[in-house]
């Protein structure tokens, strides 16, 4: 699980240029690192149990380990890009593997496919017999597209997945039996990008609606940011333009998402999903449940009441950047969407654009346990490792690598504010992003509390991926009916997909 609190590390102060100076046999720097010595030449020893990477210290000789993943920020993850140079981020990426590749002796290189496929094109690699890369990053969806081709590895020998790089909810919800093939956490970032979330505006609320209502932020912490207070507080904001019109720029909205966002991850947030795995590894089919009705039928009257929410497809043709720019411009009180959209707020030029603040997607009711925050399955990254790694020695240096990814991309690294985790958190959502506490209690909660949808994943049959942004679509609620029409098709291809687990890889 990703932690991104702050934590306050004496070998925060050891600097870069000490870091990537490590011999590759280890030298005086890095051998008293591993021994929990004075690392920053003078400081305190630091008791924290990450300070020193926690796994059998190998070197392998200068063997480079290549990775296959998208373009832009989904390749930036593992290489600094040309075009970001100077940037946090691109430090961090630069001074990571530098230090990987000296000390351990593991070069990492990163390409991108021009079709946006890796999942898919690393197939072409098993299919002739090349071993041309060790790593596949891709989507959830398009990654769980190939889950019974066998073209993965089971990763619970090759990799300690107890480690706290590792994002449990990947490992444990991903799956089909209790196999891991795919995980997440600290080695990527693009995970929390996609994560959802609920953003406000901060000034709008804390000038008309904080007297009454209190903090959101305290309603979070006392478990009392529901549906039912999101829409109350959404529908008294809402206005149409002078005119009376809606659609416009003119007009002001309650909540401003797009269809399968806002649909999907708000009925997430109540911890209903399509499907999941239980504790006996068995698939539940839960679309239909009692649960997840009732939730989207909370859902689906709150988003289309055309007086209170608007979602982007509801211009013909679709207009994707309505909501954003009227939540930009102080025109909207609520958007439903996911981390990411910070850093576009953010860098955005609008010089009296808004002052947004960070929440999870508001829970069912108050007696709800906890928060649930949906990933889109379509974006969000995992790591996987193909099964056209065959040499020993390679399969090993891989999942090493990946485990060097992972903790050293980690704040409770020696890296500590240099790491790649705080350059994408902290300096790129927290510190620029947002200008309050609260707000980086909010992203934290976010984070760590990613839930999946196993249905949604596979969209068995094709129905489960819109399961319910299709409702919002056909400006009906049919949820229950459609659910029941469709059930024995989802339930045929779930068992396909079962038996072909169990045919080719149990």
């Amino acid at each position: 699980m990703k932690k991104f609190l702050i934590l306050v590390l004496a070998l925060m102060m050891l600097a870069l240029p000490v870091l990537t100076a490590c011999s590759t046999q280890g030298g005086d720097t890095s051998g008293a690192a591993s021994q929990g010595g004075d690392a920053s030449q003078g400081g305190e020893v630091s008791e924290d149990p990450l300070a020193t990477f926690p796994l059998e210290e190998k070197n392998f000789g200068g063997r480079t380990i290549k990775i296959l993943t998208r373009n832009g920020m989904h390749l930036q993850q593992f290489i600094p890009l040309d075009e970001k140079e100077g940037t946090a981020i691109n430090e961090a990426v630069k001074a990571r593997n530098e230090l990987i590749e000296e000390r351990y002796g593991i070069i990492i290189e990163a390409y991108y496919t021009e079709n946006n496929r890796p999942s898919t094109d690393i197939g072409l690699s098993i299919q002739t017999g090349n071993s041309d890369y060790q790593i596949v990053c891709d989507s959830v969806y398009f990654t769980m597209q190939h889950f019974t081709d066998n073209w993965f590895y089971s990763l619970n020998d090759l990799l300690d997945l107890n480690q706290p790089w590792w994002d449990q909810s990947t490992c444990n919800q991903l799956t089909l039996s209790d196999k891991k093939f795919f995980v997440a956490g600290n080695a990527i970032f693009q995970d929390d990008a996609y994560t959802a979330g609920v953003l406000f505006n901060k000034t709008v609320y804390a000038d008309r609606y904080e007297p009454t209502y209190g903090s959101l932020y305290k309603m979070v912490e006392d478990g009392t940011w529901t549906l039912d207070v999101m829409y109350e507080l959404a529908r008294d904001f809402a206005m149409p333009d002078e005119d009376g019109n809606w659609m416009t720029s003119g007009a002001y909205y309650g909540i401003v998402t797009d269809g399968y966002s806002g649909a999907t991850m708000l009925t997430n947030g109540t911890g209903a999903v399509s499907a999941y795995k239980d504790e006996q590894n068995k698939i539940v089919l839960s679309g239909g449940s009692e649960q997840s009705v009732k939730a989207f039928d909370k859902v689906f009257t709150i988003l289309t009441d055309r007086t209170v929410s608007v979602f982007a497809e509801q211009f013909k043709p679709t207009n994707w950047g309505y909501g954003s720019d009227l939540f930009i411009g102080n025109h909207a009180l609520f958007s439903v969407g996911y981390l990411n959209s910070l850093i576009g707020i953010m860098t955005n030029e609008n010089p009296d654009k808004v002052v947004p603040g960070v929440l999870p997607p508001p829970k069912y009711d108050a007696a709800q346990e906890g928060y649930h925050c949906g990933i889109n399955v379509y974006q969000s990254d995992v790591l996987s490792i193909p099964v056209c790694v065959i040499d020993e020695e390679e399969l090993e240096a891989t999942a090493y690598a990946m485990e060097l990814l992972g903790y050293y991309s980690m704040i409770e690294s020696p890296f500590g504010e240099n790491s790649v985790t705080y350059a994408w958190y902290d300096n790129s959502m927290k510190l620029q992003s947002v200008v309050d506490d609260n707000d980086s209690k909010m992203l934290d909660l976010v984070t760590s509390s990613r839930i999946y949808d196993l249905g949604g994943a596979f969209d068995w049959n094709g129905k489960l991926i819109g399961l319910y942004s299709s409702n919002l679509y056909a400006d009906a609620n049919t949820l229950s009916s459609t659910w029941e029409a469709n059930l024995p098709g989802v339930e045929a291809a779930m068992q396909a997909t079962i038996d072909a687990f169990n045919n080719s890889i149990n």
